[in-house]
């Protein structure tokens, strides 16, 4: 915001100079056309673009990444949960997302468990009261989830294809 203020205040300088050696000059034929911008100002033109480039990175990265959000009804909802989030790590690359865990009552004592990255289903099973088969499920749960992570940034790229894009014309 300085940068602006300090680069606007100097473009009316030379604005305002360059009326008035227009003025004296006009009978001349060098024409303001012929003119070309100053050095001085084209680089403080990149520096600011570059001021401005930076400090969007850095807010971007700034967000909360990685949340894991628990939205379980029953104590094996919980358990999966719970087994998942021991053997949870974030792989390395990922940014961006956020992990949602629902459960949904199903019939008698099973229900079924869904995880969504970013609202994108990624995994989803029944879960059986045996705590030892949600330990197992838990675990492929964690497994798929970093194999989804891992290969998401691939996953938009051919999802942005040209075979994937359209002319809009039907």
């Amino acid at each position: 915001m300085k940068y602006e203020f300090i680069l606007s205040l100097f473009l009316i300088w030379t604005l305002c100079a360059n009326a008035q050696s227009d003025a004296i000059v006009s009978d001349s034929t060098v024409t303001q056309n012929d003119k070309e911008i100053p050095q001085n100002i084209k680089d403080l033109l990149n520096i600011i673009n570059q001021t401005k480039k930076n400090s969007t990175s850095k807010d971007a990265t700034l967000e909360i990444d990685g949340l894991l959000v628990n939205n379980t009804k029953t104590k094996n909802g919980s358990d999966f949960y719970e087994f998942f989030y021991r053997d949870w790590v974030a792989p390395v690359n990922a940014h961006n997302y956020s992990i949602f865990i629902t459960e949904k009552p199903y019939r008698l004592t099973t229900t079924q468990i869904e995880i969504h990255i970013n609202e994108t289903l990624v995994f989803q099973s029944f879960l059986q009261p045996r705590s030892d088969i949600v330990e197992a499920l838990a675990k492929q749960a964690v497994a798929q989830t970093t194999m989804y992570l891992i290969n998401y940034d691939e996953i938009v790229k051919q999802l942005g294809g040209e075979d994937r894009s359209g002319s809009g014309i039907f």
